[in-house]
C-alpha cells in the first residue's frame, strides 16, 4: 500500500536490465516503483494503481510507444509521462502529446532523469498546496495573485532553465564544452541563474509562510 506522501513511478521499458537500473536509482531516492516491460503490462498496471509519473522508453516489444501514449490519453488519465528516445520527435508528435512532461534523449544522464521526475512530481503538488491555501485563507484573491505573479513565474522559468541546461549537457560532451567557449559560457550562465532562482523561490516561500502565520 502506497502511503499518502509517497510518490509512485511506473517504469515502462522493454529492456528488463535497464528497467532494473532505473528502479535502483529511484529506490535510492525513496520513490515507490513498479516495472512494465511491455505496453500491455503498462496498461494493466494503470487500471489497478495509476502512478504519479510514467517513465517510458519509446521502444517497446509489443506496441509503438507513441501509440501507448495515445491509449493513456484516451483513458483520461492525467499522468505526466517522461519519454526516453533515441531520435528527436517530429513536430506533430510534440504538438499532440500534452501529457508528455519531458523528452529525454538517450543516453540519459542521472541528473537529467532525476530532475525530470522531480519536476513532474512537484508541479502538481504546488498546485494542490496552493488550492489548500486558498481554501483556508480569507484573502483569496490576494493569494492567487501572489502565486501567479511571483511563485509560478519563478518556478516555470527555473524549470525551463534546468531543462535547457541538461539538454545542452546531453548534446555536448564535456570535452566539446571545454573547447567551445560560447557553449561553456551559456552553461555557466544557466547554472548561476538556476542557483539564484532557487534562492529567490526559497525566500518567497519562507516570507509567504510567515505572512500566513502572522495573519492567522
Amino acid at each position: 500500500m502506497i502511503q499518502k506522501n509517497e510518490k509512485f513511478i511506473l517504469i515502462v521499458n522493454g529492456n528488463p536490465n535497464k528497467a532494473e537500473l532505473f528502479a535502483e536509482l529511484f529506490l535510492s531516492e525513496d520513490y515507490v516503483i513498479d516495472i512494465a516491460n511491455t505496453g500491455d503490462e503498462c496498461l494493466s498496471i494503470l487500471k489497478t494503481m495509476p502512478p504519479d509519473v510514467i517513465l517510458l522508453d519509446i521502444e517497446l516489444p509489443d506496441i509503438d510507444g507513441w501509440e501507448l501514449i495515445e491509449k493513456i490519453k484516451e483513458a483520461n488519465l492525467d499522468i505526466p509521462v517522461i519519454v526516453l528516445l533515441s531520435t528527436p520527435p517530429a513536430a506533430d508528435i510534440l504538438s499532440n502529446n500534452s501529457i508528455v512532461s519531458e523528452y529525454l534523449m538517450k543516453p540519459v544522464t542521472i541528473d537529467g532523469i532525476l530532475m525530470a521526475v522531480k519536476d513532474a512530481v512537484e508541479i502538481p503538488n504546488i498546485f494542490d498546496e496552493s488550492i489548500e491555501l486558498v481554501k483556508n485563507t480569507g484573502d483569496k484573491n490576494n493569494i492567487i495573485n501572489l502565486l501567479e505573479d511571483k511563485y509560478f513565474k519563478l518556478l516555470k522559468q527555473n524549470i525551463y532553465d534546468k531543462k535547457l541546461f541538461f539538454l545542452l549537457k546531453q548534446l555536448y560532451p564535456d570535452e566539446e564544452i571545454n573547447i567551445n567557449f560560447s557553449t561553456k559560457s551559456l552553461l555557466d550562465e544557466l547554472k548561476n541563474k538556476i542557483s539564484a532562482t532557487h534562492s529567490e523561490i526559497d525566500v518567497f516561500k519562507n516570507g509567504y509562510d510567515m505572512k500566513i502565520i502572522e495573519e492567522s
